[in-house]
């Protein structure tokens, strides 16, 4: 009996002790931890402002209430910054945002007005027109951090098409442009002089205005259908085709008897051509294969292409070929279309004249930002509603419907509206849009296409 009441008591000694060092315990955290972190930040809905078009089809700006939670922010721990990667919408106002954040420690914000730091209360609104710094300073006082908290907005519209403009002097200011192509990062410029001889204009630095003119001794050469072509350039002359890698020398090939040079596809390596009556095509630039007979309505005639992938499959690419059927252009704009898995090329019907791309003097179209632009001078039937110059057309289904661009952000330089004389214009590796008059060389690019 006696041993069990001392078995009994050592028990009770041991859930005494222990006891007593889980008060202690308790005391030691109430004291603090040695920790002091940031592990997330959040906004709290925000006004952003969007640009809309109104029922009379002006521009005009309108502001949404965005939530807070479509920007994530990323905490660097090891740089101790704050920032969020998508950049909230170009003008939105940062002066009064509500934060909040998820911490350990105590967090205090710095006040510029009192030079000091001061608590960080989340219900309070923050000016984020500068960083905010944060300090986090452990509970037991041992330890703290600095934070940099950065509310990234975009500082331009990254919709707006900026254009800047390069004046053209000397002798290649008196070259009518009809042609602009690129390769290898230089443009040339496909032109005619005062003596109808053919020349080439060259812009190696395209920061610059230093063209350098080259004549070319190719007379009656027809430079508005010059392709580049397996890293040389092909055009027609007297009924023969020419070959340049440079534009300097060009090589003959025998009389192919072809009468146009229409389009190049980029999935296969074709170009195509026409003759008086079939529509041909070659693999090396020498020799040229029949593939069908030129149908009806089929462009031969001032025509612009494209080729490019699809967007559902970029294994298969489409080639757009837009231009006019008969040499007086009085048939209007034909589309025509054709996949790297189809024989031949096929029509857009386009019986709705309010859709139809215009017949634009010196029309060229363009394929841009996933759209077909369409950009000339007045319209060829004599349309006085249509002002040289004075809009963009554009298609994003295409080709097949084409509309009267009132986009806030896509417009054409306004220096260059009733222009009327002759112009090249061309879309480079690097998403620049460039017009080229006698007068000035103009070069556009979507904000966002550049970051």
């Amino acid at each position: 009996m006696k041993k069990n009441i001392a078995i009994y008591l050592s028990i009770f000694s041991l859930l005494f002790i222990g006891a007593s060092c889980s008060s202690d315990d308790d005391n030691n955290t109430n004291l603090g931890t040695p920790y002091a972190f940031i592990s997330s930040f959040s906004i709290d809905n925000i006004v952003c402002p969007f640009h809309d078009i109104t029922i009379e089809g002006n521009d005009t700006v309108v502001e949404r209430t965005v939530s807070g939670d479509e920007f994530k922010f990323v905490v660097d721990q090891r740089t101790k910054e704050i920032y969020n990667i998508d950049s909230l919408t170009f003008g939105t106002k940062v002066d009064k945002v509500v934060t909040s954040l998820s911490y350990t420690g105590v967090p205090y914000r710095y006040d510029a007005g009192l030079s000091d730091y001061v608590y960080y209360y989340s219900v309070d609104s923050l000016d984020f027109t500068s960083p905010v710094n944060v300090r986090v300073t452990s509970t037991d006082g041992t330890y703290e951090n600095y934070y940099t908290i950065k509310l990234n907005v975009h500082q331009v519209d990254p919709e707006l098409l900026v254009w800047d403009s390069f004046a053209m002097a000397g002798d290649v200011a008196a070259l009518a442009p009809c042609r602009l192509i690129e390769k290898d990062g230089t443009l040339y410029l496909f032109g005619k002089n005062n003596a109808d001889k053919v020349c080439v204009a060259v812009l190696k630095d395209t920061e610059s205005a230093s063209w350098e003119l080259l004549p070319v001794n190719l007379p009656l050469a027809d430079v508005s259908s010059v392709q580049l072509f397996k890293n040389s350039f092909y055009l027609l002359a007297g009924g023969v085709l020419y070959a340049s890698a440079d534009v300097k020398s060009w090589v003959a090939s025998a009389n192919t008897g072809l009468r146009s040079l229409l389009a190049v596809s980029d999935e296969n390596g074709k170009m195509w051509a026409a003759t008086d009556e079939k529509i041909v095509c070659t693999t090396d630039g020498v020799s040229f294969v029949a593939v069908e007979d030129i149908p009806e309505n089929f462009p031969l005639y001032g025509c612009s292409s494209a080729s490019y992938p699809l967007v559902t499959n970029d294994r298969i690419y489409r080639t757009m070929l837009i231009g006019y059927a008969d040499e007086a252009k009085s048939g209007g704009v034909k589309v025509w279309s054709k996949l790297s898995t189809e024989d031949n090329w096929c029509a857009y019907e386009q019986s709705n004249s309010e859709y139809m791309c215009p017949p634009l003097a010196g029309l060229q179209v363009l394929y841009y930002d996933n759209a077909l632009f369409a950009v000339g001078g007045a319209a060829v039937a004599g349309n006085k509603n249509i002002e040289p110059f004075g809009t963009f057309y554009i298609s994003k289904d295409n080709g097949i419907a084409w509309r009267v661009c009132k986009d806030y952000n896509l417009k054409l330089p306004a220096e260059l509206k009733g222009c009327t004389s002759p112009f090249a214009a061309a879309v480079t590796a690097d998403d620049y849009m460039w017009i080229i008059t006698p007068d000035a060389a103009w070069r556009g690019r979507i904000n966002r296409l550049g970051f």
